[in-house]
């Protein structure tokens, strides 16, 4: 199933602290594809004005730009998380936002744009809601899943980075359902949006190959042998189409601690992009020494620390 061969649809959204960060992620977006109608979803948090730069350089870069707001009556009472606005749950609305499209492809704004989207667009999805790639979950957390109540024959799956059936969910009523599970106070939440879609999609989720969404976990966790081959993981990390800085604030390449491959992508697309000065933010004394370890142990270190200090709690 294609909505348009040539015209690719992307579902994005920010606040005014992740405005620059998504404008990175359309800046290489529009490197490959300049004609792409761009679908930004917003709450009471922004203001048009604040996002008028944006759709300014999307514009100029041959895109369309269309704004979707999301008001408090569809986000009050859904599950959230400390660190994450709920423009987290703007996504589960898109099939009733855009009534006239088959398909959009979602990507969070810590993502990057590598290569061509186009053989990922041209996918044909019949019968399924989503196409994803399967997350890789720590140690630790490996057990949510069938907490949460998936089967175990049936993948966790990350969000950052969704291809939409629209046609298929809105068939569903999928919106609705997704909204009611993210409400039920019966039911908790370690990752609200995240956890909800794959509860409702995921037995009709189309698995992708990693280089679709290749995870900062793809880098730095031993655990992501257990969810792809040795072949994959390979391609993904050499070629990517799709870059995920997701996880906490080490893992994005505007922390002082980040040292991805790849960091350097984002401060080139970041600097042709209407807020090109860079905020490094994370460093400190002690992230100085942090930074001279390797990534994996720095993250380990700073698990363990935070285990410490709740247990002290």
């Amino acid at each position: 199933m294609s909505d348009c061969s040539e015209v690719i649809h992307i579902a994005c959204g920010a606040d005014t602290n992740y405005l620059p960060h998504c404008a990175a992620m359309l800046n290489s977006l529009l490197s490959h594809h300049p004609s792409a109608n761009i679908h930004f979803l917003y709450g009471s948090e922004i203001s048009p004005e604040d996002f008028a730069p944006l759709a300014e350089m999307v514009t100029a870069l041959g895109g369309k730009f269309c704004a979707h707001f999301i008001n408090k009556g569809q986000i009050e009472g859904l599950q959230r998380m400390a660190r994450i606005p709920p423009l987290m749950w703007y996504r589960i609305y898109l099939p009733e936002l855009l009534p006239g499209l088959k398909q959009i492809l979602y990507l969070d704004c810590d993502t990057l744009v590598c290569d061509s989207l186009m053989p990922l667009w041209q996918m044909n999805l019949e019968d399924y809601y989503v196409a994803a790639v399967t997350n890789v979950l720590e140690s630790d957390v490996q057990h949510w899943p069938s907490k949460l109540g998936l089967p175990e024959n049936i993948a966790y799956f990350n969000s950052g980075v969704l291809l939409f059936n629209l046609e298929a969910m809105r068939a569903a009523s999928m919106p609705k359902k997704l909204a009611a599970f993210g409400r039920n106070p019966a039911q908790s939440l370690r990752w609200p949006d995240q956890d909800a879609l794959n509860i409702l999609l995921a037995d009709r989720r189309l698995a992708l190959h990693p280089r679709w969404n290749c995870q900062n976990s793809l880098y730095y966790l031993r655990e992501s042998k257990q969810y792809f081959s040795r072949n994959q993981r390979r391609e993904a990390m050499r070629t990517p189409a799709i870059l995920h800085f997701e996880g906490p604030s080490l893992a994005k390449p505007w922390n002082y601690r980040n040292r991805h491959p790849f960091r350097h992508l984002y401060f080139k697309h970041r600097a042709s992009t209407p807020w090109p000065e860079v905020e490094i933010t994370g460093r400190r004394p002690a992230t100085i020494l942090l930074r001279l370890l390797p990534t994996r142990w720095t993250i380990i270190l700073l698990k363990s620390y935070a285990r410490l200090r709740d247990w002290l709690r």
